[in-house]
């Protein structure tokens, strides 16, 4: 497991939160067929089945030291076989404490993205990291707040409304500037304000792609689209531009549901296709 990495003058650490039950491959891709897993299954698949990993990453530039997403939370987690987060202990590994932590961005807001934001063990709700803001796509908490989606949606009731309350929420859509190392880049398609992270220093560049990518078989099969990919066709859109981006800009990607022996890496061609190779 690569546990940190530098892009030039930029740090990013890898912290796994929690690995969740494996499903079945027809389930969480809906509309691969047998025969189309059939080059990657020994490759790619566990006993004939999707195994994802929690996995996140932090990083620190021009001073700050920024979460990119936290995770699923404490836990047990009944929708998880009552399985528990390891986020804060995972950072305690690298001396990161959640003091520590300056700005916290999310990719999207799915569960397993946002589960450490707030302790709700209280009386009263309060951030797991006192000195952070949170940042959020504005398109998807704009999604996510609609009267029809909140209700199927209690992550966010519970992990990302309450922020507002407590004056801790920005919003962002688009490329926006974190630090003048690190900025956003919109890939919509498994939620609608899906974004990736760009890191860039001293000639170096590396992206954090959030649920852009869920398994390395997408490298190759960039069509193959999670069930709950909000826009399969938007999701497709960005996936081939984000995987021609890093080709062509030789970019390092962090791909945190990727199994951590290989959630490090780079895209390569080879024989006129794209391969995964992890660091």
């Amino acid at each position: 497991m690569v546990k940190r990495f530098t892009v030039g003058n930029v740090t990013v650490g890898a912290v796994l939160d929690m690995i969740p039950p494996p499903r079945d491959a027809i389930d969480f891709f809906p509309e691969v067929t047998e025969k189309q897993w059939a080059p990657y299954r020994d490759d790619v698949l566990v006993d004939g089945q999707v195994q994802l990993y929690y996995g996140h990453f932090f990083v620190r530039s021009e001073g700050k030291t920024i979460m990119v997403d936290t995770g699923m939370g404490p836990g047990p987690h009944p929708t998880r076989a009552n399985r528990k987060g390891n986020l804060l202990n995972e950072l305690d590994r690298h001396g990161v404490t959640p003091a520590d932590i300056d700005i916290v961005v999310h990719t999207h807001l799915h569960a397993d993205h946002v589960g450490w934001n707030l302790d709700q063990s209280g009386d009263t709700s309060r951030p797991y990291f006192p000195n952070a803001r949170y940042l959020a796509p504005k398109t998807d908490w704009d999604h996510f707040m609609k009267p029809e989606n909140l209700p199927n949606a209690p992550w966010v009731r519970d992990s990302v409304v309450p922020l507002e309350g407590l004056g801790l929420l920005d919003f962002f859509d688009g490329e926006h500037v974190i630090t003048d190392e690190v900025t956003t880049l919109p890939t919509p398609g498994h939620t609608p304000g899906h974004h990736i992270v760009l890191v860039s220093s001293h000639g170096h560049k590396a992206m954090i792609v959030g649920d852009a990518l869920h398994s390395k078989v997408q490298i190759q099969e960039p069509d193959w689209c999670a069930g709950v990919d909000t826009s399969k066709s938007d999701s497709r859109r960005s996936r081939e531009d984000l995987l021609h981006r890093a080709e062509s800009e030789d970019y390092l990607i962090a791909a945190g549901h990727f199994h951590p022996d290989e959630h490090v890496g780079r895209v390569v061609v080879a024989e006129g296709g794209r391969y995964w190779q992890a660091m």
